[in-house]
């Protein structure tokens, strides 16, 4: 579909009168093809989009003036806030892209705000804002939000997602936090959603309260795009712990552990994570690494696979041994049980072995990597480095996350998971399709990231009416399940492919589409007890109501309802309607 030339020059004088204007970007311009080459790309390097226009806008109003024309001339478009949808339904070919990397504005609000009949501190970030810019401003006032795992992905698009991180454990999924927004709607109206009406010092009536809540409920893990655009959003941070750790333990980190099969790897994890255990563990997941096998005869239940335990802990070097010491006795629990490792003169983990690892605790979790956070005297900044939670099989130890094709999917477990279900997701992780004779840099794993803990344990067990509505309908899941692949990972400087990975990257042709095919294939497998997907893990061709489950027709009435957008501008191919 092409847009008319005439309209999209008629937008752009739309805002002839305006003191600050927004910032036009022309495709097949030679004086800013540069420019356009660099802000059309997105995350998810699978995709190579060519937007007739980007319009980087700066603020509400220009946003406002912009979906008011849209709509009157039907004109459609993408929004783009970080550009992290693994689909990459934040740009289009023939469509016009509304890029919100200028407004990436944070702020502490000075002050106290009454929020749902509490005092409260208040963050103000515009949507363009990314986490490796509000972290920084949180962190000199000893505060935090639930962020997520890669600094470069941006507040808006995290938090319509849902918003699971390394905090989640503790203080919930990143919507959790939200308070307030301020949304534009399909018709060019600014609603002032919760405490941004605050802000902005607007008297809300009855009849739009009740709407301007069902609104905020929706930007709760609802999607995004689908009810208006978000132009400010408005959280309650947390206090930052007084110590706190980043941890990796791998297969290898403790020898002893590298013979236990994966399933009781899983299952021990389980454990660590379950409601009521481990309070320090503020937030944890657990990577498996897919395996290639020649044929069918070679998938096994028992697989020995290579795996990554993180964390992300706020107890004492103490509290941490305990935990860990705690985790592999439940392992042993597990093998003793087992008889197939004593047939296979296989160590048990007894007593010797429990030992043997907090002999070596403080060798693999060094002391001088514990940092004192939330003192007045302290001016250290928060060094806690996710960015590679969910992208390698190393850990914690890359600085940058770097743009890369890739794809995935996700489900979510029911309360009914068992031994069975593991079992079935240890097999998923084995395929002939990722069996190559050639050597290659595909990345195929999956991760497991922890939801329940003290957050949940305590909202579920409030009545209803007392705990704050969202949309994202997997609270009472243990953890995610996210199936991955990558290729064509760029090692150099700023995210550039160096003349090794190239060269590396050759052979990943005759690999990269049987990587997806897995995904297609884990997409299907036949797992027990689970449901659903996770919509910030977007895979296309799971049906939307799969993502959003019982919540899934709400969410239609409030974009029926409340986004004025009658000529279904706002969509995508996986938002609500």
């Amino acid at each position: 579909m092409s847009i008319d030339l005439a309209i999209l020059k008629a937008c752009e004088a739309q805002f002839s009168t305006f003191p600050l204007k927004p910032e036009f970007i022309w495709a097949c311009d030679p004086k800013t093809d540069l420019a356009y080459q660099a802000a059309r790309k997105v995350f998810n390097r699978k995709f190579d989009f060519m937007p007739p226009l980007i319009i980087k806008v700066k603020n509400t109003e220009q946003v406002a003036m912009f979906m008011a024309f849209a709509n009157k001339h039907i004109l459609p478009f993408t929004v783009r806030s970080g550009g992290h949808d693994h689909e990459g339904e934040c740009t289009a070919t023939g469509k016009v892209l509304l890029d919100f990397s200028l407004m990436d504005h944070v702020e502490i609000k000075p002050g106290l705000t009454p929020y749902r009949g509490q005092m409260i501190k208040q963050l103000a970030v515009q949507p363009g804002a990314r986490f490796q810019k509000i972290k920084p401003v949180l962190d000199q006032a000893h505060l935090a939000i639930a962020h997520g795992t890669c600094k470069t992905v941006a507040i808006a698009g995290y938090t319509m997602g849902g918003g699971w991180g390394p905090w989640t454990r503790k203080y919930g999924m990143g919507c959790e936090r939200l308070t307030g927004a301020t949304l534009v709607l399909g018709n060019g109206d600014i609603r002032f959603l919760g405490s941004s009406a605050t802000f902005n010092t607007l008297t809300i009536n009855l009849k739009t309260e009740q709407e301007n809540d069902e609104l905020l409920w929706a930007l709760r893990g609802g999607g995004g795009l689908s009810y208006g655009i978000v132009t400010e959003l408005f959280f309650e941070p947390f206090d930052l712990p007084q110590i706190a750790k980043s941890f990796v333990i791998k297969r290898t980190t403790f020898p002893v552990l590298s013979h236990i099969k994966a399933v009781h790897i899983i299952a021990a994890w389980e454990q660590v994570i379950a409601q009521g255990n481990n309070p320090h563990l503020i937030g944890t997941n657990l990577q498996m690494i897919a395996k290639p096998v020649a044929n069918e005869q070679e998938v096994s239940c028992d697989a020995l696979l290579d795996w990554n335990f993180n964390g992300h802990f706020g107890g004492t070097p103490l509290d941490l041994l305990n935990m860990v010491l705690q985790w592999v006795k439940t392992l042993g629990q597990i093998v003793r049980r087992d008889k197939s490792y004593a047939r296979l003169g296989k160590p048990l983990l007894d007593q010797g072995d429990v030992k043997s690892i907090k002999d070596s605790f403080d060798k693999a979790m060094p002391a001088n990597t514990w940092y004192q956070l939330n003192t007045k005297a302290n001016n250290q900044i928060y060094p806690l480095h996710f960015d590679h939670w969910d992208r390698v099989n190393n850990g914690l130890t890359l600085e940058d996350d770097c743009p890369s094709p890739h794809k995935i999917t996700s489900r979510m477990p029911t309360p009914y998971w068992n031994k069975t279900s593991r079992e079935q997701l240890v097999c998923s992780l084995q395929s002939r399709l990722l069996h190559t004779k050639e050597c290659n840099t595909v990345s195929a794993y999956i991760t497991l990231g922890a939801i329940s803990g003290e957050y949940y344990a305590k909202k579920l067990s409030e009545p209803k009416e007392l705990q704050l509505p969202v949309a994202f309908p997997y609270q009472t899941s243990a953890f995610t399940i996210q199936y991955q692949a990558w290729w064509d990972q760029p090692n150099g400087k700023d995210c550039a492919m160096t003349e090794q990975d190239i060269i590396d990257a050759i052979p990943n042709r005759l690999a990269e589409n049987r990587a997806q095919d897995w995904i297609a294939s884990c997409r299907d497998f036949p797992i027990k007890h689970t449901k659903g997907a996770f919509i910030s893990f977007k895979d296309a061709s799971v049906t939307t109501e799969q993502y959003f489950t019982d919540n899934y027709h709400a969410l239609i009435d409030v974009k029926t309802k409340h986004s004025k957008d009658v000529n279904c501008l706002l969509r995508s191919r996986k938002t609500i309607i």
